[in-house]
């Protein structure tokens, strides 16, 4: 972002808590997100707020921003106010608008001068005339909080439901990693009501699995509308993902062993294999190097995966099949799809049934990330 000189014209909406931070700790993390070069930013507060109102973002992610409070009589690149609340991204529509000095150089007449150009999408910016549409910007800003990853059981149920739960935990200091951990005793719990091998057990323990996938979305929204997002908090939340899959079939496991004493050796078994297949199907694709170019033609299978899984699905083979194909299946297998259809086969009486086909797809998961890396 080409900007070395931003203009901050702040009032009483400075201090607005929207979407877990206040507007002006927003508007200077929108800008740090983008700046390449030092960027001087100039906070022009209102005449009539007293001292006690005017304060300087502190943030510790704001590592390219030095604050003053002295207009100098030099253009501006950029001129924001603290009533404009900025979607994340949004500054590259925004760059590009030099302000001259108005004459009186008023903080009223900058105000005035001021006008944002109409967004080229929805989701840019909105501005905030009074904080009763606070409530109201938060839900269209989270609506957008999703991932390209995310499943169709994701998109239609988990997250709507997430996104309410976020907007509560915005109101409080939570973290990402913070919520990563706190509710990692849900999976925990679950794995244990499995284990006690009855048919309600079954049913409770993966509605317990089915209430972690709702709540594990919570943390990304966190990061993405606090400015939070780091790759420790992915590392994370990938770790007790996979950690919770591993609880799943061996609850599952020793779930079914005592529902079927006269197998049990074999549900055992079977649990325990399947979670060494998770675990080492892990193993292999944090290993695998990136491929310089993964191309796919469908953009929207590439936008549907991770990027350690492009190489797997582009080198393995499986599109052979047609891209159509590979997408219909990634979305048949993702976690959010196969929890809620886990918690109907449960609830129909089949519970093995969940445990031989998450063995089935951990074995051949790991045989196609095996021959993606042989290619590469």
């Amino acid at each position: 972002m080409n900007v070395r000189r931003v203009l901050i014209l702040a009032d009483e909406s400075a201090d607005w808590m929207v979407a877990g931070l206040r507007q002006l700790d927003r508007l200077a993390l929108a800008i740090d997100e983008f700046a390449v070069l030092p960027v001087s930013v100039c906070i022009f507060w209102k005449p009539n707020l007293d001292q006690s109102q005017r304060w300087i973002p502190s943030n510790p992610r704001l590592t390219k921003l030095a604050f003053n409070t002295d207009l100098d009589g030099q253009p501006y690149d950029l001129v924001l106010t603290t009533r404009l609340f900025l979607y994340r991204k949004a500054m590259v529509q925004l760059v590009g608008q030099t302000v001259s000095l108005p004459q009186p150089a008023s903080w009223e007449n900058y105000f005035t001068a001021t006008k944002l150009p109409e967004p080229s999408g929805a989701g840019a910016w909105e501005q905030i005339a009074n904080g009763d549409q606070i409530d109201g910007i938060e839900r269209r800003f989270l609506r957008g909080s999703g991932k390209s990853q995310d499943g169709l059981v994701s998109r239609y149920l988990n997250r709507p439901i997430s996104r309410a739960m976020t907007r509560l935990l915005l109101r409080f200091p939570v973290t990402p990693n913070g919520w990563t951990w706190g509710i990692f005793p849900i999976p925990i719990i679950a794995a244990l009501v499995l284990a006690d091998g009855n048919y309600w057990s079954f049913v409770w323990g993966l509605i317990l699995f089915q209430v972690f996938s709702v709540l594990d979305g919570c943390d990304g929204e966190i990061a993405r509308a606090k400015f939070m997002e780091s790759e420790r908090g992915r590392q994370l939340d990938d770790f007790f993902d996979v950690l919770s899959n591993i609880l799943l079939v061996v609850g599952l496991g020793f779930g079914l062993s005592r529902a079927h004493p006269r197998f049990g050796w074999l549900f055992v078994a079977e649990g325990i294999a399947a979670a060494g297949l998770i675990a080492l199907n892990e193993w292999q694709l944090g290993r695998q190097k990136p491929a310089p170019v993964v191309e796919l033609k469908d953009d929207s299978l590439g936008g549907a995966l991770y990027p350690r899984h492009r190489v797997l699905v582009a080198r393995s083979g499986l599109l052979v099949f047609g891209e159509k194909f590979a997408a219909l299946l990634i979305q048949l297998t993702k976690r959010d799809v196969a929890v809620l259809f886990f918690v109907f086969v449960a609830v129909i009486g089949l519970p093995s049934l969940i445990l031989h086909l998450l063995f089935a797809v951990a074995t051949v998961s790991l045989v196609l990330a095996v021959k993606a890396r042989s290619v590469l």
